[in-house]
């Protein structure tokens, strides 16, 4: 059997069951971060206090990250039955991002309708933007470098008009509520407790969401089986799986979005086995490795071939009529 098809049932229905008590780890995650603020405060007259606080401004950034991930999951309904608590968990967990959370899920679920076509966010298609090859060489190393986020922002004013009138609403009491909390810390925290605490990590995890969004899909082709539609990495780095909450098994994920990210790492683990060697090449065991070798990639990017991708396309019309689709709807198993 071709992809992940021959993945037994049995571990399937054992990778879907939900076991709620994984969600301390949001609690568990706050109250890092609020030791990691504890910390900056206690150092912030030591005379390492900047190589310190850079630290512990990385671990913030990855805390956000895993409670990220938990966001993603509630978004696909894996956290919780009810899509009122859903929601809210996807809000807690999400809102650190400094994104709206109803703004994602339009995004997110409509992502994997459309995953690596030439409408989807995710697909960076660099020609678009300039087809000298030393510029689209520059210009994908600084996506993928640091500036996915402002490239990701630019793109959202799709999903905006997607929105209905309440879901606009929505979306801007989610934005000004988090950046109202953000400006009260602001305001009663040292400013050097202030940058370490969430700005320098906001920094850091733009570099981690370019990083990893260049892993999870850049030069992955569009397929109607998902099992071919991005990586899984990292899968021998358990502590930034642990902070993480599993984001790095992205292929599982793509091909069984139903999958809660605490039950991914053993389902890979357990299914490995029964892929096919095409998906077996795509899966790595750690991060940089995987890293560097697409940025190699993107050093000897030929932009006429990449051109010749899109050469028949009629790009607007196939925006058109993708974006009119909906996103995959929560609870989808496969």
């Amino acid at each position: 059997m071709a992809g992940m098809e021959a993945v037994p049932q049995d571990l399937l229905r054992q990778a879907y069951e939900r076991k709620p008590v994984h969600l301390l780890k949001i609690p568990l995650h706050f109250a890092l971060w609020a030791g990691a603020t504890a910390v900056l405060y206690a150092t912030r007259d030591h005379a390492l206090a900047i190589p310190i606080g850079l630290l512990i401004s990385f671990f913030i950034a990855n805390l956000i990250r895993g409670l990220g991930a938990v966001a993603h999951d509630a978004v696909h309904g894996n956290c919780a039955r009810s899509k009122r608590l859903s929601y809210l968990i996807a809000l807690v967990c999400w809102a650190p991002s400094g994104m709206s959370v109803t703004l994602y899920r339009n995004y997110h679920l409509h992502h994997h309708r459309i995953t690596n076509t030439y409408p989807d966010v995710d697909n960076f298609v660099v020609t678009d933007y300039t087809r000298n090859p030393v510029l689209a060489k520059l210009l994908l190393l600084v996506v993928y470098g640091f500036a996915y986020p402002i490239y990701f922002a630019t793109q959202m004013g799709r999903y905006t008009l997607r929105l209905t009138g309440w879901q606009r609403v929505q979306m801007v009491l989610e934005l000004v509520g988090w950046w109202s909390i953000m400006a009260v810390a602001f305001a009663l925290m040292p400013l050097q407790v202030f940058l370490f605490f969430y700005l320098v990590p906001f920094l850091f995890g733009a570099v981690l969401a370019s990083l990893t969004s260049m892993i999870e899909h850049y030069e992955m082709l569009p397929s109607d089986d998902d099992a071919y539609s991005s990586r899984t990495y990292g899968t021998s780095a358990h502590f930034m799986n642990f902070l993480w909450n599993n984001v790095s098994y992205h292929n599982e994920h793509h091909k069984y979005p139903g999958i809660p990210f605490y039950n991914l790492r053993s389902f890979h683990e357990a299914a490995y086995p029964y892929y096919e060697e095409r998906v077996k090449a795509e899966c790595y065991p750690g991060v940089l490795g995987i890293a560097f070798k697409l940025y190699g990639r993107i050093l000897k990017l030929d932009v006429t071939r990449l051109d010749e991708r899109y050469r028949d396309l009629n790009k607007e019309a196939e925006r058109s009529r993708l974006m009119a689709l909906n996103g995959i709807q929560p609870g989808v198993t496969a």
